[in-house]
């Protein structure tokens, strides 16, 4: 052999060893599997790296020094919704070990090819050790139900579900069919069924002592549906979902379950107006912030004289947000908040007609009376009303309005009365302050039906819950989410 064909022989050797070692040395073994933080948080993470940003310690772990994030500092990044919470840590293979969240020092989550995302405890027994993590579950210990979704009727709120006590809990793992595909290759036809798994409740389960009674979810943009015992509750990240029986139809992120809802909901005002202007004028008292329970507090203890003599009003349905901007554009477009798109305090402008536009294609005249500011963008002006005379309230203000508007022969006039709402703030819903202003508002009432002809409704947009500082409203639950809702004749005497 001569030299030369030996020296390609060995160049070809060389070359051969080099591309093993750049081949081997390419492959990619950066790829970190995601970590999920889910459960009562105001923000779902997934971590699919070692934050840049965040502080990186030192660990001892078998004799070796490894680096690793603690628990504490990765937890914040999801900003947790209660300080007081269970921390569970959820391995691939189902797995599940609780800690207490107060007491996360020593604590760390680390990686590894061998083991993925770790949690080492040295503080915890080693059963709280969890390898291949792939969530870390924030279960809220706090006795609140601003989080989460609440089941009430409409008397009492009967159970609040986190997100956290969801993906704690004995909740199943299901196939969901997602759909089906087809190829045709050489003269046979290939199909592929393609699933997904959900971690759901089932509806029954959770309201099993309700079987028998209707029942509808609310989402948080004000999405309304009636679902049945055959569809389930999932836990999403952060949020809890209802998905129908055959698992397609579904509601994000609802906010509560009412069972046995009323027959009457606020958005009936706009039917009720269009119902009723064709044939006689129609009077609307909007009393902002009162809720049924207020309602029947004040008849039986003597503060609504004058309504205590007329038939009791009925129970009606708020929306969800149960706040002034979305119970408002409810009862004036008779559209749910997902429809008129007002569904929180931020926004102004609803995106379909209302009571307003319906009346002047009637040819008929409305005006909306209003305290000192304006709440939504409608077709009309309001007529804003300050406090002139320095008392605190604009209510008065707004009862003389209502008098001027009756005698100048409007045809429509809705009023908005605010000092039901203020008071419940700064008091309390049931306190004497707010039952005073709701007596006052029950002697304007009593003043207006004796000079009005024609039809009053009087309603709320939503009602107001004690708070350890006075009342607020704005929750999925009953003195938030039921008002009343009254119908009666003007002309009314005032004996």
């Amino acid at each position: 052999m001569n030299k030369k064909l030996i020296a390609i022989l060995l160049f070809s050797i060389v070359l051969f060893i080099a591309c093993i070692y750049i081949t081997n040395s390419n492959k990619d073994t950066s790829y970190i599997p995601p970590l999920q933080i889910v459960g009562d948080v105001e923000e779902a993470v997934t971590l699919w790296e070692f934050p840049k940003d965040i502080h990186m310690d030192a660990i001892e772990k078998d004799n070796k020094k490894i680096k690793a994030m603690n628990l504490e500092d990765i937890i914040l990044l999801s900003k947790p919704m209660t300080e007081n919470n269970d921390v569970l840590l959820v391995g691939i293979d189902g797995l599940m070990s609780k800690i207490d969240g107060r007491n996360l020092e020593k604590s760390y989550i680390t990686f590894s090819d061998d083991n993925g995302w770790e949690a080492i405890n040295y503080n915890h027994t080693i059963s709280s050790n969890v390898k291949h993590l792939k969530e870390i579950v924030i279960v809220s210990n706090n006795d609140r139900l601003d989080i989460g979704m609440n089941i009430i009727d409409s008397e009492k709120n009967i159970k609040n579900l986190t997100v956290g006590e969801l993906y704690a809990g004995p909740s199943t793992i299901l196939p969901y069919f997602e759909g089906e595909s087809k190829k045709e290759k050489g003269g046979k036809t290939y199909s592929t069924t393609v699933y997904t798994q959900r971690r759901i409740l089932k509806v029954k389960d959770i309201l099993e002592d309700y079987k028998s009674k209707k029942a509808l979810v609310m989402g948080d943009r004000g999405e309304i549906k009636y679902i049945d015992e055959y569809g389930y509750f999932e836990a999403n990240k952060n949020h809890i979902d209802y998905v129908g029986k055959n698992g397609k139809e579904k509601v994000e992120n609802i906010k509560g379950v009412i069972i046995d809802p009323p027959k009457v909901s606020i958005t009936d005002s706009y039917y009720d107006v269009s119902h009723y202007i064709e044939e006689e004028d129609v009077l609307f008292l909007f009393l902002d912030g009162f809720g049924y329970h207020q309602y029947e507090y004040a008849l039986e203890n003597g503060y609504l004289p004058f309504l205590s003599n007329i038939e009791k009003g009925k129970k009606a349905l708020s929306v969800y947000k149960p706040v002034t901007n979305a119970g408002f554009a409810a009862m004036i477009t008779g559209k749910s908040p997902v429809e008129n798109g007002i569904y929180s305090r931020k926004q102004r402008k609803p995106k379909v007609d209302s009571i307003f536009k319906l009346v002047n294609d009637l040819d008929k005249k409305s005006v909306l009376l209003e305290g000192d500011i304006r709440i939504l963008d409608t077709e009309i002006d309001p007529v804003l009303n300050i406090d002139r005379n320095k008392n605190g309230t604009t209510d008065d203000e707004v009862y003389q309005s209502t008098l001027n508007s009756i005698d100048e022969g409007y045809n429509l006039v809705f009023a908005h009365f605010h000092g039901i709402d203020d008071a419940g703030h700064n008091y309390g819903d049931l306190s004497n302050e707010t039952m005073k202003v709701i007596a006052r508002i029950d002697e304007y009432i009593k003043e207006l039906a004796s000079k009005f002809e024609g039809k009053i409704i009087i309603t709320a947009d939503h009602g107001m819950h004690s708070t350890k500082d006075g009342g607020d409203h704005g929750e999925f639950r009953y003195e938030d989410m039921i008002v009343p809702y009254i119908i009666l004749e003007g002309g009314l005497s005032n004996e």
